[in-house]
């Protein structure tokens, strides 16, 4: 992680020297005194279908997450949690600085986590048991990314395209895509967000979270090689204020993979649906 920060203030410090030489008229920089912040801690109940083989929620703890979304803006540089969407709950915080901003678009620079890990020792605690189809699996790390993201804003909904690179975990780095939508119905006092998203992700990246290393296999587990995936997801995501310092949320979603995801040893289905729902504290 400390590689990466390093990585990005390199390039915003060339970033902000570029700016100040040469600014088209069309566009702007943002180079001002803005400053704002917001903290939510809250708790969360989670049922999500896991893709990995014989893995399953087994008790209360595996159904309950404890999510703390903080929000920083100061000239340009920003930590945000992105509230239109459930999936921010697991991944946490985007680290970004824009670049260019404009009245209906933006460009920033970006850093955020496009994968979620595997930590098989820690998931046969959770079950209390052992799982054959992951014993003796290697860790995998949460897969973060540094690239660019490009946001144009509607009357109602927004669309963003990211372009990054995975940075972290060294073994898994490659170039990914991922658009997101989403649309704003509101109702009430309720905000309802109907989001839809599609990703590439590259086979360096699907090798090293699914792909079956020479020290890696066993009776049940043949040596693998995973290849490139898409997986589209749809999403309903809602939001009502309980008081002026609580906020209700829940969510469903729908995501589905490229088929030949489902040919990894270690992975039985190619889509999953999770649902959440719980309680934001807002300082």
């Amino acid at each position: 992680m400390t590689r990466t920060l390093i990585t990005i203030i390199a390039f915003l410090m060339c970033a902000n020297v570029v700016a100040n030489e040469k600014k088209p008229e069309n566009q702007s920089t943002v180079f001002n005194e803005t400053f704002s912040w917001q903290a939510q801690l809250g708790l969360s109940a989670y049922y999500t279908d896991i893709l990995l083989t014989d893995v399953e929620q087994s008790d209360l703890k595996s159904y309950l997450t404890v999510p703390f979304l903080f929000d920083f803006y100061y000239k340009g540089f920003f930590i945000q949690s992105n509230h239109r969407r459930s999936e921010s709950f697991a991944l946490g915080a985007e680290l970004g600085y824009q670049l260019i901003v404009e009245d209906d678009w933006e460009l920033d620079i970006i850093s955020k986590a496009y994968i979620t890990g595997i930590s098989p020792s820690k998931i046969m605690d959770l079950a209390d048991k052992e799982i054959a189809s992951i014993k003796g699996l290697d860790k995998r790390d949460v897969g973060e990314g540094i690239g660019l993201r490009y946001t144009r804003y509607f009357q109602s909904s927004q669309l963003s395209i990211d372009v990054a690179n995975l940075a972290i975990p060294s073994d898994a780095k490659g170039w990914l895509f991922e658009a997101f939508y989403s649309h704003l119905v509101p109702y009430r006092n309720w905000d309802i967000y109907l989001n839809a998203s599609l990703s590439y992700y590259p086979e360096t990246m699907m090798d090293y979270y699914y792909g079956i290393r020479s020290h890696e296999v066993s009776a049940i587990r043949p040596l693998y090689q995973a290849s490139g995936a898409l997986k589209g997801q749809l999403e309903a995501f809602v939001q009502r204020p309980i008081s002026e310092s609580w906020t209700f949320n829940a969510g469903v979603s729908f995501s589905k993979y490229s088929d030949n995801l489902s040919d990894s040893p270690i992975i039985e289905k190619s889509h999953s649906v999770t649902a959440m729902l719980g309680v934001l504290y807002v300082f």
